[in-house]
């Protein structure tokens, strides 16, 4: 049985809105979409595009938070795994980091925009980090110990998430704030005008 997408705006509504809450959903350490270990990734907007933009030309997650970054801010346990996730037509690119205490983050662009994911989590709590708009959210409250910022930028948006489902962050930090305390630090890398 196939559907056609094309010619139905609900299903292709209804595509879109689950693969935006798969790919910000973490079942564990990691989004539920595909992921290979080669490259960063990115996130997509509300109809799956024709293409998708380069959006890691401007950024890219992996060099930008170079080793003694990472060591600044006690995130260097382990070397950071570069991931590239895609479902449907949405995108990240970045690294999945471990800090020193064990709790897990990735911080990806993404070609989903802040409006897109405000379409689908509309009680996501809106931020200026660094000058930069961004919505903070739990995509699964169900699930704790995660908590999700995105970032606007002009070609989408900078994902980050922050895994902590046993509270190792050593200062006890919640995961949403852990989050935020992430940007902070990030945003400062990102160049003027991406």
């Amino acid at each position: 049985m196939s559907i056609s997408v094309k010619n139905s705006p609900a299903v292709a509504g209804l595509l879109t809105a689950a693969a935006i809450v798969l790919a910000a959903c973490g079942g564990g350490n990691s989004p539920t979409p595909t992921s290979t270990s080669t490259a960063p990734a990115t996130s997509g907007p509300s109809t799956a595009p024709s293409s998708i933009p380069n959006t890691g030309a401007a950024f890219e997650p992996c060099t930008a938070l170079t080793p003694e970054f990472l060591t600044a801010h006690q995130w260097n346990a382990r070397t950071p795994t570069p991931k590239q996730d895609s479902t449907g037509g949405f995108q990240w690119k970045g690294c999945l980091y471990v800090a020193q205490s064990t709790y897990t983050f990735r911080v990806q662009t993404t070609n989903g925009t802040l409006t897109q994911v405000r379409e689908k989590f509309p009680t996501a709590t809106e931020l200026t980090i660094g000058g930069r708009k961004a919505l903070r959210y739990e995509a699964r409250p169900d699930v704790p110990g995660g908590c999700t910022v995105n970032i606007d930028m002009k070609s989408g948006s900078l994902y980050i998430l922050v895994d902590d489902p046993r509270g190792l962050h050593p200062r006890k930090l919640s995961p949403c704030d852990n989050v935020t305390e992430i940007a902070e630090a990030i945003v400062p890398l990102i160049p003027q005008g991406s």
